[in-house]
């Protein structure tokens, strides 16, 4: 029986998903499941419950826009369920929005491996050795 937390990771570039996901799979911290767009990340939670959302923010700010269903209740993940974001830039305004829209963690790119390490692991509610 699994039961590590399912994991949605949302992100365009090959590397940096392929990067963060296979971290997480050999240090057993989630059940990654992986989405490259938008599109697909909604279709995707809109049939199927995720236990926690990491994504892209998008040079589109598509970010915000899935945050913002998941908050509003426009899939099947519960409402309040983790979530964090990965952009290679913020302004005031976006982080206000994360704020107010209980955005867990934001994490810069590019960011090192054990920061990825450590935000999976805050998402999956597992306990890093010291």
């Amino acid at each position: 029986m699994n039961t590590k937390r399912r994991v949605l990771l949302v992100e365009p570039h090959f590397v940096m998903r392929n990067t963060v996901a296979n971290v997480a799979r050999q240090l057993r911290l989630a059940d990654v499941h992986e989405a490259t767009h938008y599109e697909t990340a909604l279709r995707m939670l809109q049939t199927d419950v995720y236990d926690a959302l990491l994504t892209d923010l998008g040079d589109r700010n598509d970010g915000v826009t899935l945050v913002q269903q998941v908050r509003e209740g426009a899939t099947l993940c519960d409402p309040e369920v983790p979530i964090a974001v990965m952009a290679t830039g913020l302004d005031a305004d976006t982080v206000g929005i994360f704020k107010t829209l209980k955005v867990q963690r934001i994490m810069i790119k590019p960011f090192k491996v054990k920061t990825a390490v450590e935000v999976l692991a805050s998402l999956s509610g597992v306990a890093l050795p010291a």
